[in-house]
């Protein structure tokens, strides 16, 4: 017996854009000058379930977009890269981008690359 998935999706871009409100909030609220661990191990968190979902549900590039956006995030909070604005504003930047491919999903349209800097 198989799942259509599609009756979760509604329930799906709901949570996806309570975690890209998370990521956002919590970028503009990190401290650059003295980040705080666990507010990075929340948005890294965020990060990481939008992408899993986003690969449940086969929205391969809002995974893989998502991906590296966590990857960077993993960096900051593992210690190997140091927060920075420039990253901090990246990773912003990046929440733009995914909002622009969620809205491209939700509406089964093409991603206007040039638009959303992909």
């Amino acid at each position: 017996m198989a799942i259509d998935l599609n009756q979760f999706s509604e329930l799906f871009f709901e949570e996806s854009s309570e975690g890209l409100d998370v990521m956002e909030s919590g970028l503009l609220n990190l401290s650059v000058e003295q980040p705080d661990l666990e507010q990075l191990h929340h948005i890294f968190r965020a990060a990481h379930s939008i992408k899993g979902g986003a690969g449940t549900f086969g929205f391969s590039a809002i995974s893989d977009f998502t991906h590296e956006a966590e990857t960077l995030l993993d960096l900051m909070r593992e210690g190997k890269v140091p927060v920075s604005q420039p990253r901090v504003d990246t990773l912003l930047q990046a929440v733009d981008v995914m909002r622009d491919l969620f809205a491209a999903a939700a509406e089964r349209t093409e991603i206007d690359r040039g638009a959303s800097c992909l």
